[in-house]
């Protein structure tokens, strides 16, 4: 198991740790519900540096990257953000990225928890053109800020300009003489940023926005309270919901994918559904009625018939109830419709809801 650079902050922290899509990351450091608290009224910060980060450069960099993702990438101007997937030919996921369109360089965030490393991936599909993929994941860091009180800390630590971002825009910036990008991205329903800067420099960072913890709440937030809070939120994760047996429309992923652009892999499988209006399969919120909590992959049945999965399964703070993410058959989808998850103790009742269950109080990035 890998551990990001800011591995010894976390210890000192009293970090309790977790086994995470091949690395060990922080799972809570004091208790969920102080973290998640955080999140909802004042800054959650948050080491995202266990994902994976690339920068590509060269002249054909937009041209090559728009042939191998679904969204619009040769008109993404600087300073400017995407959400994408990227497809194999039958039109499933191999993963989910974020883009950010920089001066020289396009900045490629992905989940690490891919079948085959993405660089290793994308590196297959570049022949001729003028590009070159560099990866960054290890001397680089990826730092981010959740929560309402997000741009008062990012003002006072980095600056009144970077905090006046509109979403999705990203600037390069400087800190301690290190260059630093800003983009506006909100992981989890509430107004957020996230930093990448020099593996070196992160620390100091993470120092400098903590001093502000009795000004604007800034907390360190471990997974499980992110994970609470983005599942209320209603947003599918790599490794969570999404993975490579889906295509991204039953995730309900349209906001990623340009039907406009040209070809990229996987396109004519997209076009056909396009085309023919629907999929069977649709990412579904439930209310989980009772205490059993069904886990990771159990199958859902409706009539005696299967018609589902549930991907994941937790205790909403907000709601005070669990509730729960899976796969659904579209014609199933009508508020209030119960269903069965079949565990091996038995039948847990479902109740079909309406993303997202918490009303998010910024849009999601991926929106």
């Amino acid at each position: 198991m890998k551990r990001t650079s800011l591995a010894a902050l976390h210890e000192a922290r009293g970090a309790d740790w977790m086994d995470y899509q091949g690395w060990e990351i922080p799972a809570c450091y004091s208790s969920v519900a102080q973290e998640y608290q955080a999140l909802q009224e004042g800054v959650g910060l948050i080491d995202l540096s266990f994902r994976t980060r690339l920068r590509v450069t060269g002249r054909d960099r937009r041209s090559w990257l728009h042939g191998q993702v679904t969204q619009e990438i040769n008109k993404l101007p600087d300073g400017r953000g995407a959400y994408a997937t990227v497809l194999n030919p039958q039109g499933h996921m191999v993963s989910d990225l974020f883009v950010y369109a920089v001066p020289d360089a396009l900045i490629l965030d992905l989940p690490s928890g891919t079948a085959t490393p993405m660089a290793e991936y994308l590196d297959r599909f570049l022949i001729m053109e003028r590009a070159e993929i560099e990866d960054l994941t290890d001397s680089w860091s990826l730092l981010s800020l959740q929560g309402p009180q997000s741009p008062c800390a990012l003002a006072v630590v980095l600056g009144e300009e970077l905090s006046r971002l509109a979403p999705w825009d990203v600037v390069e910036s400087q800190f301690e003489e290190e260059p630093l990008y800003v983009t506006r991205a909100a992981h989890c329903g509430e107004d957020g940023y996230d930093l990448f800067l020099p593996a070196e420099k992160a620390a100091a960072l993470w120092a400098a926005l903590c001093n502000h913890r009795p000004d604007f709440a800034v907390h360190s937030v471990g997974w499980e309270a992110f994970n609470v809070r983005r599942l209320e939120a209603g947003i599918p994760w790599w490794g969570e919901e999404l993975d490579a047996s889906l295509v991204p429309l039953e995730a309900r992923l349209n906001h990623a994918i340009s039907l406009t652009k040209g070809c990229y892999v996987g396109q004519e499988i997209i076009a056909r559904i396009d085309a023919r209006g629907q999929v069977n399969n649709l990412l579904t919120g439930f209310h989980v009625v009772g205490d059993t909590l069904p886990s990771r992959g159990t199958e859902i049945r409706h009539d005696g018939k299967k018609v589902g999965r549930v991907s994941t399964v937790l205790h909403s703070l907000r709601l005070d109830r669990p509730v729960a993410l899976g796969y659904l058959r579209r014609e199933l989808q009508d508020p209030g419709t119960r269903v069965e998850a079949v565990t091996d103790e038995g039948t847990v009742e479902l109740e079909v809801t309406p993303l997202p269950f918490v009303p998010n109080d910024y849009p999601s990035e991926k929106e």
